[in-house]
């Protein structure tokens, strides 16, 4: 018994230290319960949010291909889409990374806000991506995201994973969550992100 409260009390106090980022206060972000909170990570069930993507971009720069990704789904939220409606901005915008052959493909997302969901606006080069609910594993840090520290972090929230029970695709691909716009300086946060198999 004595083990559990511990482990409660652990648990409970990594959880509180987790930053919930600004921007969630001042736009809208997908909702999620935390599920569990180990050291250096935390799973979240996310209840079925909606997005609107890119197609896969080709590009050997994270960077470089979540900039062009973002440019785009910018252009989609301030009115160029087939409903010539402007979307409130949201966040955060997700990076989806695969590889095929090793060769890495990203797919940049934009989370489309509650009011919108059930017919969001369509727009050429664009898909609705429907979750159904899912757990996924986070590991949260600040600053700016770099082609040279992606890695870093994923491979840490990969090895925070040896103390859950359940299976992620990270082995497959990962995600990385900006929840900051880049003229932010300053106490940025971003996630790695591994989906649930």
């Amino acid at each position: 018994m004595r083990n559990k409260y511990i482990a409660f009390i652990v648990a409970h106090a990594l959880y509180v230290n987790w930053n919930l980022p600004q921007s969630c206060k001042q736009n809208e972000c997908p909702t999620y319960t935390v599920v569990e909170a180990g050291n250096g990570y935390e799973i979240r069930k996310y209840d079925s949010p909606v997005w609107i993507s890119t197609p896969p971009i080709q590009n050997k720069s994270f960077v470089g291909a979540t900039t062009n990704g973002f440019i785009r789904l910018f252009s989609y939220a301030r009115g160029k889409n087939n409903q010539n409606k402007q979307i409130k901005l949201t966040a955060p915008v997700t990076s989806e990374v695969s590889f095929n052959g090793g060769k890495p493909s990203i797919v940049v997302s934009f989370f489309v806000p509650l009011a919108n969901q059930n017919n969001p606006a369509l727009a050429n080069g664009l898909s609705v991506k429907r979750w159904k609910s899912k757990f996924v594993a986070v590991k949260q840090f600040g600053g700016f995201v770099t082609d040279s520290n992606v890695g870093r972090y994923v491979a840490s929230l990969k090895a925070s994973l040896g103390a859950t029970k359940r299976s992620f695709t990270f082995g497959k691909s990962f995600i990385i969550a900006q929840y900051d716009p880049p003229f932010k300086l300053t106490d940025r946060v971003n996630e790695v992100w591994f989906l649930s198999q």
